[in-house]
């Protein structure tokens, strides 16, 4: 299986990275996030269906196919379709995720 992310996923890994990085000052701290990510995300290729249907944990219409896993606190939302697995965002679970999402 292929992994490919949106744009929309790859600002999201940047803006988190650079918050812990410049306003936290940790650079650390956003290198180490950004690995557990990396990681995280490699896992679906063996294993796409890892993560937990959207679906399962809220009423959505049936056209959305949204799988989730958690790293850390960032939740990692992707759709598996054919041989590619899409990375659509990766947003913090502390926050109002749903509608960023949707």
């Amino acid at each position: 299986m292929r992994i490919v992310y949106r744009p929309a996923a790859v600002q999201d890994i940047i803006e988190t990275s650079d918050y812990i990085k410049n306003i936290l000052k940790n650079p650390q701290a956003a290198q180490k996030l950004k690995e557990q990510i990396a990681r995280g995300i490699s896992l679906l290729k063996d294993n796409p269906n890892l993560g937990a249907l959207l679906s399962d944990k809220f009423s959505l219409t049936d056209d959305v196919k949204y799988r989730y896993i958690i790293i850390n606190k960032q939740i990692v939302f992707y759709e598996v379709n054919d041989d590619i697995i899409e990375i659509v965002r990766v947003l913090d679970g502390r926050t109002d995720y749903l509608s960023k999402l949707f």
